[in-house]
């Protein structure tokens, strides 16, 4: 396609150098600003006047005289002299590759715009060769040059440059480019007395260097060449659209880059083009990569600013907003942070006061922000534990506080020029007005106003109010007796440095001020932050710490519904988790059991709730007849719920199960914080029993850390002295409790060891006792192992178990009984001989009835077991004598059990018998025994994991559900003690 430049080069010449040329003027001025001017008559500045001088387009004339600004003037003058006329290439249509191919020594892969200064290099280099016209002609046309073009070109650039001079623009010196010498690479000095790899190594530092060196040179040079070319193509850039190969540009156009352009398939993100021209699509023609930055500092009068998200940035110490430049709708700068005081102070001011002073969300170390600090805290401590945000006066109350002791703005007479660097110019309110002119936060600094558009959001233009808006609030005649002085007015114009209170240095400056007059004008009063006194909030009834015999631990308090935390946290340390007792934590603090108390008593049934009606009152008579605070409250609840209606049988009525298994809201339960020795947590919840078994074996060893001084291995006879029932011993700053025993260790030796509660120490004790026996009694122990009467033909029935197995078992059992039996557990040596003494007396009487129950246990379970087969309880039958005769049941067996264990297994027998007659009666009746033997195993499961022994009263149990299986299926082997399923529930609820 044609270039018609220089068409009318003649008569644009004419119409610049007539400044006084209306319509001329109009247009060019439209072209420059992009800005159509309505008035018919004209002023033109200093640079209008220098523009109207040169006799190119003005857009051109622009950039020379921006060449000046960034010492390009030589390479800008060959540019603008080449834009200025038609394309110097030649493309014909007969040879379009061969032409692109030689025009390939010209193009810059960043630039097109450097390839017209390449094109200008090598035709003077061939010209300073002395070459004639015709050897040039020849050249020209090697390369697909024009000729004649060239010389055009050459002489308009004489004439760019004599008028440059004439104007001052530039020297004769600088204004005629030379083609840039090739510097060559020059090897290190002092490479004689090198070998020959580091001369090879040297070498390739060399050029390594050289060509950063080049590189360095090549990008000073581009971003001068370019800044100066934006200046008068500003119209014409564009950003690469994110989801195609097209471009954005001003007012919302679109292009695409010339197929012809060395960057065409480069595409960088930014362009400038020297025109757009319009085809079968908008083409940019002669671009080149620039940087965005370089728009608002180039273009500073056409940029405009749009401010949106104010917020208040702890770390910085200032209020701040995010800064978005557009130019003509394009956005050059998405986002950055700027100082929103000087913007608009007011809703800076006011996001101050709430964030940094109200909210406290900064690193003040001011006396008045740590008292009001600590004082906010203590009172919102007590909202915390009344579980009512009634206490602490709202924020705006606070707002109110420091809006009516905060000035607008602060003199800054007495602050050094450094605190606030970015704030010399005179802070002012902004008009309310669509667009205004505002200072610019970059660029080349205040010189020159900007465009801010109006914005629906927060902007400079409109300075709309936050959401929270300034009001006085009703909590303002609350505020503290101190004097308060009325707020300072706006300073006036003649001060200097008037800045607004927006930022933490400028609050510290005002500050220090201030304060010299009134040193406690920021204090708050407790009577400023309570809306009432809140006498109730007592430490009696919110204790700090909760109190047991092992010492006191830290309590905290939260009112945050569904956090986490919210209600009552108890931090105990994990030595004393496991003597933490479940029935205690059901009582949490005095000042919150009556909301627990009420909400359980509203999980009973209508009829009985009628009872405790009104129910503060029935509280209130509850708590004052002191119940056991070491024991559940369920049952105490119901005892007095039926003293209160005078019928002992509400009792009945009463389904405890159902009432404990009601849960209650979370801040009703302790909160329990288990942390170690370093007060790191270790585990959270409101389950004392399930962190139990999750720490309870690790708790149990932790306890015993650092301990060694009261434990010993290896012990072998009773030389260890008395041992006490309880010991007490510091750890840290805690006094703990615990309990000596004897254990048998894992390799068969007996150690002397610490536990944390008696339980764990006097079952260790007992079997440690036993092995200690052992050694004493080793003659009689050996004997023992040889056999019991019987044992061989007992074996051969209970052929499921290993001989030897039973063997061992069978001896432990004797031992255990002949031994200890149901004497107190000796603690001194003492005791200790006295029991071998007896023992050795026990051991035969022992050994002939344990003798006697094996043979009648061994014939039973044979008549059992020969009824078996395809009968509908064999699986059944089979699990339960899995339960009562696996490996191991010798010791496991209570001596009391051992006559009762063949009655177990007759009447099995019977019941196989009778299931024919009613086989839903037998199922109904394994219904009831498996609910109860269900939370039998939960419950001592439960034990096993925590690490802590199984109570004699709940072994028990397990042996009252087998007397309940003979009164139910086999009810005339008798039982030696009444047995119901009614009777067991409420014996279940008295271990609870």
């Amino acid at each position: 396609m044609q270039n018609t430049k220089n068409q009318a080069q003649g008569s644009d010449i004419h119409n610049r150098n007539n400044p006084t040329n209306d319509k001329t003027v109009s247009d060019d001025l439209q072209n420059v600003s992009g800005n159509i001017v309505a008035p018919p008559r004209y002023r033109l500045t200093k640079l209008g006047e220098q523009m109207a001088r040169l006799p190119i387009d003005p857009k051109i004339a622009r950039i020379l005289l921006a060449a000046k600004k960034h010492d390009c003037m030589a390479e800008i003058l060959v540019i603008a002299s080449a834009l200025s006329i038609q394309d110097p290439r030649e493309r014909p249509l007969e040879a379009r590759d061969a032409a692109a191919k030689a025009h390939e020594r010209f193009t810059d892969k960043q630039s097109d715009f450097l390839a017209y200064l390449n094109i200008w290099d090598s035709f003077q280099r061939e010209r300073d060769k002395g070459l004639s016209n015709k050897q040039l002609v020849q050249w020209c046309r090697q390369y697909f040059l024009s000729h004649l073009r060239m010389r055009e070109w050459r002489e308009l650039h004489h004439q760019l440059a004599q008028t440059a001079i004439e104007m001052g623009l530039t020297t004769k010196e600088a204004a005629f480019r030379r083609p840039p010498e090739v510097k060559q690479l020059t090897s290190s000095e002092n490479q004689g007395d090198q070998d020959l790899s580091a001369k090879l190594k040297q070498k390739q530092l060399d050029k390594k260097q050289h060509r950063a060196q080049i590189r360095a040179a090549k990008e000073a040079g581009y971003e001068q060449i370019h800044r100066a070319l934006l200046t008068g193509l500003i119209a014409n850039v564009g950003m690469k659209s994110p989801d195609g190969n097209d471009y954005t540009g001003a007012r919302g156009s679109r292009f695409h880059l010339f197929p012809a352009s060395a960057l065409f398939k480069a595409k960088p993100k930014w362009v400038m083009a020297a025109e757009l021209v319009e085809t079968t699509k908008l083409y940019a023609r002669d671009v080149a990569a620039i940087q965005p930055e370089w728009i608002e500092q180039e273009a500073p009068h056409l940029v405009r600013y749009h401010y949106f998200e104010p917020h208040w940035e702890q770390k910085r110490g200032e209020v701040i907003a995010s800064e978005r430049v557009t130019l003509y709708g394009l956005t050059v700068l998405p986002r950055r942070p700027v100082s929103y005081g000087r913007i608009a102070p007011e809703e800076a001011r006011e996001i101050f006061i709430r964030s940094a002073l109200v909210a406290q969300e900064c690193d003040l170390k001011a006396d008045f922000f740590v008292h009001n600090k600590k004082l906010i805290k203590e009172i919102t401590e007590l909202e915390h534990k009344s579980r009512k945000q009634d206490v602490l006066v709202d924020d705006e109350a606070l707002f109110a506080f420091y809006h009516e002791r905060l000035p607008d703005f602060y003199t800054a007479d007495a602050v050094s020029d450094d605190l606030h660097t970015e704030s010399s110019l005179h802070s002012k309110r902004l008009p309310e007005n669509s667009q205004q002119t505002t200072p610019s936060p970059v660029g080349e600094g205040w010189g020159e106003g900007k465009t801010v558009a109006a914005q629906t959001n927060f902007s400079a233009a409109t300075a709309s109010p936050l959401p929270q808006e300034r009001e006085q609030s009703a909590a303002t005649s609350t505020l503290s007796d101190d004097p308060k002085p009325k707020k300072q007015p706006a300073p006036p114009k003649g001060r200097l440095k008037p800045l607004p209170l927006a930022d933490i240095r400028t609050f510290q400056a005002w500050l220090k001020t201030a304060e010299r007059d009134n040193p406690r004008l920021l204090f708050l009063s407790r009577d400023d932050l309570m809306q009432h006194a809140a006498a109730h909030i007592t430490e009696e009834q919110f204790p700090k710490h909760w109190q047991t015999a092992d010492g006191k631990f830290k309590l905290s308090y939260r009112f945050e519904p569904h956090h986490p935390l919210d209600g009552v946290t108890l931090t105990l340390p994990l030595t004393v988790l496991n003597r933490i007792s479940p029935a205690a934590l059901e009582w949490l603090v005095p000042g919150m059991i009556r909301e627990k108390i009420q909400l359980q008593i509203k999980a009973l049934p209508k009829q009985i709730r009628r009872i405790c009606v009104p129910v503060p009152e029935f509280i209130t008579q509850f708590l004052s007849q002191n119940p056991d605070r070491n024991a559940p409250i369920l049952p105490q609840l119901a005892q007095a719920i039926a003293k209160t209606a005078g019928d002992i049988r509400i009792l009945e009525q009463i389904n405890q199960d159902e009432w404990a298994a009601f849960r209650l809201p979370e801040h009703c339960y302790f909160n329990l914080r288990i942390i170690d020795d370093g007060g790191q947590e270790l585990a959270m919840g409101r389950d004392l029993i399930q962190i139990q078994q999750q720490l309870g074996k690790a708790a149990a060893t932790t306890f015993r850390d650092n301990t060694q001084e009261f434990e010993r291995d290896n012990v072998t006879a009773w030389d260890i002295g008395t041992l006490p029932e309880s010991i007490k011993f510091a750890r840290g700053k805690q006094q703990l409790t615990g309990y000596l025993g004897l254990q048998k260790e894992k390799d068969g030796r007996i150690a002397l060891r610490l536990f944390d509660t008696s339980a764990a120490a006097e079952q260790a004790h007992r079997l440690g006792v036993i092995e200690l026996m052992k050694l004493q009694l080793k003659e009689q122990v050996k004997d023992l192992n040889k056999g019991i009467q019987g044992f061989t033909q007992a074996a051969m029935l209970l052929k499921h178990i290993n001989a030897d197995t039973l063997r061992d078992d069978l001896t432990q059992a004797v031992c255990d009984r002949a031994f200890i039996g149901e004497d107190e557990l000796p603690r001194n040596e003492k005791a200790f001989k006295e029991q071998i003494k007896r023992a050795r007396s026990r051991l035969p009487a022992v050994k002939e009835a344990l003798s006697r129950h094996l043979q009648e246990t061994a014939a039973a379970y044979a008549e059992l077991n020969s009824k078996l087969g395809k009968h509908p309880l064999t699986h059944l039958m089979r699990q339960r004598l899995q339960t009562l005769l696996a490996a191991g049941f010798a010791t496991r067996t209570p001596w009391a059990q051992w006559p009762r264990l063949p009655i177990y297994l007759k009447a099995m027998t019977l019941r196989l018998e009778k299931y024919s007659g009613n086989p839903a009666r037998d199922a109904a009746r394994e219904a009831d025994i498996q609910e109860l033997e269900q939370m039998w195993q939960e419950k001592t499961d439960g034990l096993v994991k925590q690490g802590l022994p199984v109570s004699d009263d709940l072994a028990a149990f397990k042996w009252m559900i087998e007397e309940l299986r003979v009164s139910l299926f086999a009810q005339e082997l008798k039982t030696p003690y009444p047995v119901s399923v009614k009777r067991l529930l409420k014996v279940w609820e008295g271990l609870l």
